[in-house]
């Protein structure tokens, strides 16, 4: 599976502190990052979000001991800081700079003095000094074992990749699905320990998909404090979860009208009498491609007992989609977001990876996603034999 990201640099809740009007009065911070010692010319980078909602960079540079950085936080929210050393220059925002780089962690800007001491690394840095950094100290020592973990899970996966070692990565692959399991089991003791932090719904606005989650995330809104329910992020997250229709399993399957290959506007509701398979892919994704021999030979075994295809790619440029769609002799209806169109359909079908698929029985409802392979073959095998 392919993951990608949408074209947008930024996913945050802005957050409140605890309680009806503890908003801040003009949201001014001073972060202070204590560091013993540290190339000369270094500086942090702190990405967050101004008051348009737009991201915002902001540095400060190294002096006698400490950088220090004075800023207006519009509300309390999660941001990421990064240190560039020496002459390095302003390093590329990406979300997961955590995990990739020593130099990265997450903190909480809200008014008040936010102090955050440091060894040699920003990685183990001590959060201090505001309520909801000094909660976030708590959840991050909770999963610092993940971090650890991936250091050198990464460096034993890329040994077995060069020496294409399948049996090792196999191995790998179970690995790494314990540890995220261990990882989401620390995270929800967390959860539901903190109830009333707004830390708490943050992680759960950042973990669950609510398009296909939603079952399990509302529950878990519902237990939370009436303080942080009632707070403006947890007001928006509410009306979030009210308007995203959920994609799971018997539910109706969200209806769109989107261009085709041709310019043509088709919508999802004009194949109602048939079971469709609704596929997400792109040309640039290996099992995507890999996996369309599999489903023409399902679409060309099926297609006369009343199943099509209607795939939507998430390519960039109309020229690879259209290329990729020859080259795999793909029949059935090719539909994208490049056309003119006012909806994002990946996005309300909650895709963050491909390849991915629903399974849509003649009344619309979805009755299976992400069948692949002989899954796929079975599930249809067993809806056709009746």
């Amino acid at each position: 599976m392919v993951v990608f990201r949408y074209v947008k640099l930024w996913v945050l809740l802005y957050v409140l502190t605890w309680g009806c009007g503890s908003s801040s009065r003009d949201g001014e911070f001073t972060l202070t990052v204590t560091m013993a010692k540290v190339e000369p010319q270094s500086k942090i980078f702190l990405f967050y979000k101004d008051v348009s909602d737009n991201l915002r960079m902001d540095s400060a540079i190294y002096v006698n001991g400490r950088f220090t950085l004075k800023g207006v936080t519009p509300l309390p929210q999660r941001a990421l800081m990064r240190l560039s050393r020496g002459n390095q220059g302003a390093p590329v925002f990406f979300e997961d700079a955590v995990y990739f780089t020593d130099d990265a962690i997450f903190l909480f800007l809200e008014e008040g003095e936010i102090k955050v001491s440091v060894h040699d690394v920003l990685r183990g840095a001590k959060l201090e000094g505001t309520p909801l950094n000094k909660d976030f100290q708590v959840y991050t020592d909770s999963v610092r074992f993940y971090r650890d973990w991936l250091d050198g899970y990464r460096e034993r996966f890329g040994k077995a990749y060069r020496e294409r070692n399948n049996e090792s990565l196999d191995s790998l692959s179970k690995e790494n699905a314990v540890m995220r399991a261990k990882k989401v089991k620390a995270e929800r003791r967390y959860f539901d320990t903190h109830l009333g932090s707004i830390v708490a719904l943050d992680w759960l606005a950042r973990t669950y998909n609510i398009a296909r989650e939603k079952s399990k995330i509302v529950p878990l809104f519902e237990k939370l404090e009436e303080q942080v329910k009632s707070s403006l992020p947890g007001q928006k997250y509410k009306a979030l979860l009210d308007s995203v229709p959920s994609v799971e399993l018997g539910n109706m399957a969200p209806d769109f009208v989107v261009e085709n290959s041709k310019g043509e506007r088709i919508t999802l509701s004009s194949y109602r009498g048939k079971y469709v398979l609704l596929d997400f892919w792109a040309s640039w994704c290996g099992p995507c491609r890999a996996e369309n021999v599999n489903v023409l030979k399902v679409y060309d075994r099926f297609k006369e007992k009343g199943f099509t295809v209607v795939g939507y790619s998430l390519d960039f440029s109309r020229k690879s989609w259209l290329n990729a769609v020859e080259k795999d002799s793909l029949p059935w209806e090719q539909l994208s977001g490049l056309g003119d169109t006012e909806i994002d359909v990946s996005k309300l079908y909650g895709v963050s990876a491909v390849p991915s698929n629903f399974l849509i029985d003649p009344v619309g409802k979805i009755i299976a996603i992400d069948l692949r392979g002989e899954e796929l073959v079975k599930k249809l095998e067993q809806l056709f034999s009746n």
